[in-house]
């Protein structure tokens, strides 16, 4: 007969027909071996135990079923309900791509199969938990250091640890323990993406389907509301041909925005100019910079000065399916004028190499 394991103290070996351990006491008759016993011919039952003899036990990665399935399958569910706030975007956004719902149902089907424990239960569950690992990992490839990536990585390895083997009653409980932590934890992370990105690296990406522009922030910045900017960087109106977006970098008084606009037939000068007017930009002023090259090769920049008294860049390009762009930075005053005017170029270069348009 193969040899056997206590799921709960790992005493070895299990008698023939034992329903309880003879060491700690842990009781085997609620499990499927034990319940079909009474179903068969007496001949026969010696031949099922020796069958399904492993199922208490196994070895650290190939155990089948486990006698409690309970707080791994919380860890899980909780992994879950992390993932969907993150990739949904409920509490906070790292414009995960949409195939990342899947690490969702993944927590979730995992969950279920490890409270039902027929089959393999635990091996698809350590399977399925690697594929998430490698998955969080590629998720983190622009920032592997950052806080939220971090978290995540460690809820996955800690429900992993969470099946591997039989845990006995610490591990289950320490292990339950630290995997609610690491979620709540990795949740909070999400909901703060500001002090993210200034200390941990994370790039906000931002998408323009419908108008066709995808632009990554420099380190440090986040998409802004109107009601944010407003006293830095008026956000033009949204047209039925065209709209806005903000973002900015608050804790160094560094604002932008990118405008859209299809519009086939208009003049650059013209567009620019109503842009300039949407701003409250008063006297514009060339301006030496070079345009982005996502502008195109036709274009036009200029000097901002704001009423607030921040200064900045606005870059216009006209590309040629007809589509005004505008790229807007504005540098509040906080230092000398050499400095707002250092700060002011490095952070329109940064901006503009992160702007594609297809």
């Amino acid at each position: 007969m193969p040899q056997t394991l206590c799921p709960n103290c790992g005493h070895s070996p299990i008698p023939r027909g034992a329903t309880a351990c003879p060491s700690c006491g842990e009781p085997f008759d609620h499990l499927q071996a034990y319940k079909k016993v009474g179903r068969m011919r007496l001949d026969q039952i010696g031949e099922a135990v020796d069958d399904d003899a492993t199922v208490f036990g196994g070895d650290l990665v190939t155990s089948a079923v486990s006698a409690h399935p309970g707080p791994a399958g919380v860890v899980l569910g909780a992994g879950a309900v992390a993932w969907f706030l993150r990739v949904g975007g409920v509490v906070g956004s790292l414009q995960d791509p949409q195939w990342a719902y899947g690490l969702v149902a993944l927590d979730l089907v995992l969950a279920l199969v490890l409270v039902l424990n027929r089959g393999p239960a635990k091996g698809l569950a350590q399977m399925g938990l690697v594929a998430q690992l490698l998955a969080t990992a590629w998720l983190a490839r622009a920032a592997p250091t950052a806080p939220v990536h971090l978290a995540y990585f460690a809820l996955g390895v800690l429900s992993l640890t969470m099946v591997l083997g039989e845990p006995g009653v610490v591990r289950r409980y320490i292990g339950m323990g630290l995997g609610l932590g690491a979620a709540l934890a990795s949740v909070a992370l999400v909901a703060a993406p500001g002090a993210l990105s200034g200390n941990g690296g994370v790039r906000q990406l931002l998408v323009g389907s419908e108008l066709g522009y995808r632009l990554e922030l420099p380190v440090g910045w986040q998409r802004l509301t109107r009601e944010q900017l407003v006293s830095h960087l008026p956000l033009p109106q949204a047209t039925l041909n065209g709209s806005a977006v903000g973002f900015g970098d608050a804790s160094r008084g560094e604002y932008g925005m990118l405008w859209v606009e299809r519009s086939p037939g208009q003049a650059l000068p013209a567009g620019c100019q109503g842009l300039l007017r949407a701003l409250g930009a008063g006297t514009p002023s060339a301006a030496a910079l070079p345009a982005p090259p996502a502008l195109g090769s036709r274009t036009q920049v200029h000097g901002l000065s704001m009423s607030s008294g921040a200064r900045g860049v606005l870059g216009c390009g006209l590309l040629s399916d007809g589509r005004l762009v505008g790229l807007a930075v504005v540098v509040s005053p906080a230092g000398g004028a050499s400095t707002v005017d250092a700060s002011m170029e490095a952070a329109f270069r940064a901006v503009g190499s992160g702007l594609s348009l297809q």
